[in-house]
């Protein structure tokens, strides 16, 4: 499966071409900290990844801080009237209320994404 996703150590991020660069550019994602990294080619891409996430988890040790995995806030949805009524009649047809079929169907439909993204990579 072709993905844009890199995994290391639970750390997830996304990546792209960066024409004007003539590069890779990565994102870690899923938390509040900013973490970008650049490779010219996928491997060194995926080395300055898992160098980007080592010297964070350093710097976190060093201030202190427990390094963060997760993000954390709420998600606002907005759907239209068109989803919001289908959402409604599936979640009353399993008997569940909308919002526990809404995190059991994200839940379900995250998990086959991401349970197939490899580790990027060998050990530090």
């Amino acid at each position: 499966m072709l993905t844009n996703i890199l995994n290391y150590e639970g750390y997830f991020a996304e990546f792209g071409s960066d024409e004007s660069e003539d590069a890779f550019l990565g994102l870690v994602i899923g938390f509040n900290d900013v973490l970008y990294f650049y490779g010219r080619c996928v491997d060194e891409l995926k080395s300055e990844f898992r160098n980007s996430i080592n010297e964070y988890i350093s710097w976190c040790r060093e201030e202190g801080e427990e390094p963060e995995k997760t993000w954390s806030g709420k998600m606002t949805l907005r759907p239209t009237d068109a989803q919001r009524r289908r959402y409604l009649v599936a979640a009353a047809a399993q008997k569940k209320s909308v919002s526990a079929w809404m995190l059991e169907t994200l839940d379900r439909e995250s998990a086959a994404i991401v349970d197939t993204v490899p580790q990027s990579g060998c050990a530090r």
